[in-house]
Formats: structure tokens, C-alpha cells, sequence
């Protein structure tokens, strides 16, 4: 949905990905059933499984020490795929839950506008454990900080537009708000939501997730066709 005008929607950064609903990200109420919490992140993680993006997040309305289990194990089998999953924060309405790519995340990390970015931020160091640990403690003193987007692979101009303007007059809005090139971010929006649809359809067709994830470390093309 492209805009000629300034929208007038919330100013926080979606995290539902990679839905459209732009009003903010919606914590699901959910057990944490191996299976169940597969069918989240494949939902809202689908282009990261792909190789598509270095990181996803969503978030759920389950308690940390239940849904901490489910977790590792479905990391453990996706783990040879270069997958990593974590906690960012957790607190009584909830965990967030991050899903990244090692490889892609640090590529991220290691361009030099990112690296200048997030130095001005007060990161330190442009190391992915270290970025992760960093970030993690941001969550812990504010809600939602403005730099996550380089952690969701957001272009850089639409990161410093969000913050230049408040989160106001965007151009474009699908998985994030576009201040830069509309029509590249409409292509990408088409793609994530293919992305999300096959893989949706995938695990219920019986895939496991193990399947699903491609491995970025390799040459291979994503299971999107």
C-alpha cells in the first residue's frame, strides 16, 4: 500500500513479519508445542528460513521457561542450516523472538554504513554475539529500539527515515515503512509474502522445518517455487 500522503498509523516498528498490518506487531497467545511454535516462526520467519533476509522476530504471549525448551529444540534442527534462535526479551505480556542467519546477520554487520550506524548508537563492536548481547540489553531499557531494523535487514535509508521523521510520512508501508525506493520495497514485500504463503503451505503439507530452512552457507536457491 503505497502513500502520497503522511500516514497517520502507530510509529512502532512491525515486527509481524512478513504480514502487513502496519498498527503494530499482535503477541499470540499460544502453548509451546513444538509444533505449534513451528507453525509461528515458519509464518513470520519464512523469508529468513529462505535466505531471503539475515533476521526475523515475533512475538508470543508464553512464558520463557515453558516455550525456552520447544525453542532449542527446533534450533538444534536447523542449526546445520545456519539458523540461530533466541530470546531478545521477555518479560509478563511475553517473549520476542528472534530468528537469524549467522552468516547473513554478520555480512550485515560488516557494511561499513551499518558499522557507522550503530556506532553512533553506542555499539562497540560490529561482532554478531557481541551486536546480539548489546541489543538485547537495549530491549531492557526501552521498548523498542529505532536500530532493531538492521538486525530485521531493513534498508538503511528506511532505518534513518523511520527515525528522521517519527515513524511519520512514509512513502510505502508493508513489513516496514519505506522512506527510500517504494518500488523496491513493493517487490520485496510481493516476495516475502510468496515466501510465507509456500512455506505456510509446506509444513502443512507435512515438511518439517529442518527441510524448509536452506542453507545459506552453500549455493542453493530458496524452496519458495
Amino acid at each position: 500500500m503505497c502513500l502520497n500522503e503522511c500516514d497517520s498509523g502507530s510509529t512502532d516498528i512491525v515486527i509481524h513479519e512478513p504480514c502487513s498490518d502496519v498498527a503494530g506487531f499482535r503477541t499470540e497467545e499460544i502453548a509451546t508445542s513444538d509444533l505449534e511454535l513451528q507453525e509461528r516462526i515458519v509464518r513470520h520467519c519464512s523469508p529468513t528460513l529462505a535466505g531471503l533476509k539475515c533476521g526475523s522476530m515475533f512475538k508470543i504471549a508464553s512464558a520463557s521457561h515453558g516455550l525456552a525448551h520447544s525453542l532449542r529444540r527446533i534450533q538444534k534442527a536447523v542449526k546445520s542450516k545456519g539458523v540461530r534462535m533466541m530470546f531478545l526479551s521477555t518479560d509478563d505480556s511475553g517473549c520476542l523472538v528472534y530468528v537469524y542467519r549467522q552468516d547473513l546477520l554478520a555480512k550485515r554487520l560488516a557494511d561499513c554504513q551499518v558499522q557507522s550506524f550503530l556506532h553512533e548508537y553506542g555499539y562497540s563492536s560490529s561482532g554478531v554475539n557481541k551486536a546480539l548481547a548489546e541489543l538485547r540489553r537495549r530491549f531492557t531499557l526501552c521498548p523498542m529500539p529505532p536500530e532493531v531494523g538492521v538486525f530485521l535487514d531493513y534498508p538503511m535509508e528506511d532505518i534513518i527515515g523511520y527515525i528522521e521523521n517519527s515513524g511519520r510520512c512514509s512513502t510505502c508501508i508493508g513489513c516496514w515503512k519505506v522512506y527510500g525506493d517504494a518500488e523496491a520495497a513493493e517487490r520485496k514485500f510481493n516476495m516475502f509474502r510468496k515466501c510465507r504463503d509456500v512455506y505456510c503451505r509446506r509444513l502443512s503439507e507435512g515438511y518439517p522445518i529442518s527441510v524448509l530452512a536452506v542453507n545459506t552457507r552453500v549455493k542453493s536457491e530458496p524452496a519458495i517455487q
